[in-house]
């Protein structure tokens, strides 16, 4: 079977089962003793490294591994914050989850970058799976007020782009790839709106401006629900 377009039937059925694991997760969380949250965590974080893992083997196995392969794109990356949160959390990776892994994550599901791949084949399936996983790892820590982060500390989350991205870039540059959608964006969705209005010269500018708009949606947001 083909691909699938964005809210087909198929990107549907996708999103309205993953909404309902996240129902069953925030309210399971919610009732977990202290020692059973952590034990969550801890299991997402595993769940997503042997996920990874595994389509890291699947694309060697099935000689597609290329310089396409690496996890440098943001989620991939979520994979690693959420491990060290796990076991060592501080307001810098609660930042981090906070500001990149949740509108990413969020932003993928919504418009996924993987349309193309054959409809419930190993990667079809995996890429679903993997961003709802980083997306209930931190929607579970705001829902009971776990994640101590204020816009504030949005600083981090610079600093961390600040280091990562010109590494990513670097990267691309040397082997044509488009990790973190630094080179160009995805078709069909908000960056491709970015571009097309704004150009290549502007596309980057753009994005950091929508970026910085999101936070102060997501702080807000956070803000309100702290204080009612």
């Amino acid at each position: 079977m083909n691909g699938f377009t964005i809210f087909d039937s198929v990107h549907l059925t996708w999103l309205i089962g993953i909404s309902l694991f996240f129902i069953i997760a925030l309210y399971s969380y919610h009732y977990f003793s202290t020692k059973q949250q952590q034990f969550f965590q801890k299991i997402i974080f595993w769940l997503l490294l042997f996920l990874e893992i595994t389509k890291q083997l699947y694309l060697v196995i099935t000689d597609q591994y290329s310089y396409w392969s690496p996890p440098l794109h943001l989620c991939g990356l979520g994979i690693f914050i959420i491990g060290w949160h796990s076991y060592f959390p501080n307001r810098t990776t609660a930042t981090l989850l906070f500001t990149l892994t949740l509108p990413g994550a969020a932003i993928a599901l919504l418009f996924p970058g993987w349309a193309a791949d054959a409809v419930w084949s190993f990667l079809h399936i995996h890429s679903f799976v993997f961003h709802a996983l980083l997306i209930v790892f931190v929607l579970v820590l705001v829902k009971e007020q776990q994640l101590k982060t204020q816009f504030r500390d949005c600083w981090r989350a610079v600093l961390f782009l600040l280091v990562t991205i010109p590494i990513i870039y670097a990267y691309n540059a040397r082997f044509n790839t488009n990790f973190m959608f630094l080179n160009k964006p995805v078709k069909n969705t908000p960056l491709q709106w970015l571009y097309d209005a704004f150009g290549a010269s502007g596309y980057l500018v753009s994005l950091t401006g929508v970026i910085f708009i999101i936070w102060i949606v997501l702080y807000t947001l956070k803000t309100m629900k702290k204080s009612s």
